[in-house]
C-alpha cells in the first residue's frame, strides 16, 4: 500500500529543496569544489563573507581568488594530498590572510566527494569564524607571555647584587648547585674562589663609602673580565667575593688568579681610585669525588682564605710596633 503524505513532508523530502535550504540558511561557510579544488558551489554566508552578490559568482574560481597568496598556497596543498588520499581533515584551525591585510581564523573540516562508484571527484567542506574567541586567544597569550617575563625580569633582579650587577648569594646558589652537578656527573674539574677584599673598613672609615662602592665596582669588574661567560661569579658579602670557575684546574685556574691580581694592581691607575686594591684568595679544587654541598664547598674554601689572610696580618700587627716607635 502507498502511504500518501502531506505535499508539505514531500518537498522537504526533495533532495535538492534540502540542499538548497542548507545552503541559503546556515551561518557557516559550506562549499564543494572539484578536483582541481574550484569551487562548484558555496553556501550563501560563504559568499557574503566574501562579498558577493550571487553564490553563483564563484563558481570556476579557487582560493587563490579571494585570499593571500600564503593562505592560498596552504590551502591548496592540504586539499590536494585530501583528494589523492581520501584521509578527512576534521576540525583543522585555518589562519585565513586577505588581499588587503585583514586576517581571520576558521575551523574547517574538509572531506572527499565520491561520484556513485565511489571514485574521489572533489571535496566538501565547512568552515566557522572563530576570529573573536582566536584573537581573545592570542591577547590571553600575549599577556601569559609579557607577566612570564616581567616575573623572569623580577626573579633575576633577586638574584644580583644591585651594586656590582654580580650575582648575590641567592644567584650564585641558584646557578652554582646544577652546574656543580655537571661538572660531577661529566667528571670535568672546577674549582671555588673566596676573594675577600684587604682592607675595605680602611677605605670607608678614611675615605667615605663612596670610595667603598669604588672598591667594590673595580673588583667586580676585574673578576668579570678574567673568568669565561660559562663560569659564574658573585658577591655573597660586604667585602667577599665567590667564584666557581668550570673546568679550570692547574695552569688555567692560575692563570684566572693572576688575571685578577693584575686587574686589581692596576685598577687604580686605569680607574684614578684613591686607593690600591688588593684581596685574599681561598682556593678549593674539585673533581668528580669531592664531597660536600656547594654552601659546604664555599665554606671550605672560606676558611682557606682565612690561614691566607692570618700570616698578614700578623705581619701587619708586629710592624704597627715598629712604626709607631719610629714616629716616636
Amino acid at each position: 500500500m502507498r502511504i500518501l503524505r502531506p505535499r508539505w513532508v514531500e518537498e522537504l523530502l526533495d533532495a535538492p529543496y534540502l540542499l538548497d535550504a542548507l545552503m541559503d540558511l546556515i551561518p557557516d561557510q559550506v562549499y564543494f569544489k572539484d578536483a582541481k579544488s574550484r569551487f562548484v558551489r558555496i553556501s550563501r554566508a560563504q559568499a557574503l563573507r566574501w562579498g558577493l552578490d550571487d553564490p553563483r559568482d564563484a563558481i570556476g574560481k579557487t582560493d587563490f581568488d579571494f585570499f593571500a597568496e600564503e593562505h592560498a598556497r596552504k590551502a591548496f596543498a592540504d586539499e590536494q594530498r585530501l583528494l589523492q588520499t581520501g584521509v578527512e581533515l576534521v576540525g583543522m584551525e585555518e589562519h585565513e590572510t586577505w588581499p588587503d591585510g585583514r586576517e581571520a581564523w576558521v575551523t574547517a573540516t574538509k572531506v572527499p566527494l565520491r561520484d556513485r562508484s565511489g571514485q574521489i571527484v572533489g571535496l566538501f567542506g565547512i568552515s566557522r569564524d572563530i576570529t573573536v574567541s582566536k584573537l581573545a586567544e592570542l591577547r590571553l597569550a600575549e599577556q601569559a607571555a609579557l607577566l612570564a617575563e616581567q616575573a623572569q625580569a623580577l626573579e633575576e633582579l633577586t638574584l644580583r647584587d644591585d651594586l656590582t650587577g654580580l650575582n648575590n648569594r641567592r644567584g650564585l646558589h641558584a646557578a652554582g648547585e646544577q652546574a656543580l652537578y655537571r661538572a660531577r656527573r661529566d667528571g670535568t674539574p672546577a674549582a671555588i674562589l673566596f676573594i675577600d677584599i684587604d682592607g675595605l673598613k680602611q677605605i670607608n672609615d678614611t675615605l667615605g663609602h663612596s670610595a667603598g662602592d669604588d672598591a667594590l665596582r673595580s673588583i667586580a669588574d676585574v673578576i668579570r673580565s678574567s673568568i669565561r661567560d660559562g663560569d659564574i661569579a658573585a658577591r655573597i658579602g660586604g667585602d667577599e667575593f665567590c667564584v666557581l670557575l668550570l673546568d679550570q684546574v692547574g695552569e688555567a685556574l692560575q692563570r684566572v688568579l693572576t688575571k685578577i691580581a693584575a686587574g686589581m694592581h692596576a685598577a687604580r691607575a686605569e680607574r684614578s681610585l684613591a686607593f690600591t686594591l688588593s684581596a685574599t684568595v681561598g682556593v678549593c679544587e674539585i673533581d668528580a669525588q669531592t664531597a660536600g654541598s656547594l654552601a659546604q664547598l664555599i665554606d671550605h674554601a672560606d676558611r682557606l682564605m682565612y690561614e691566607q689572610k692570618l700570616p698578614r696580618s700578623a705581619q701587619r700587627v708586629a710592624r704597627e710596633p715598629q712604626q709607631r716607635r719610629r714616629a716616636g
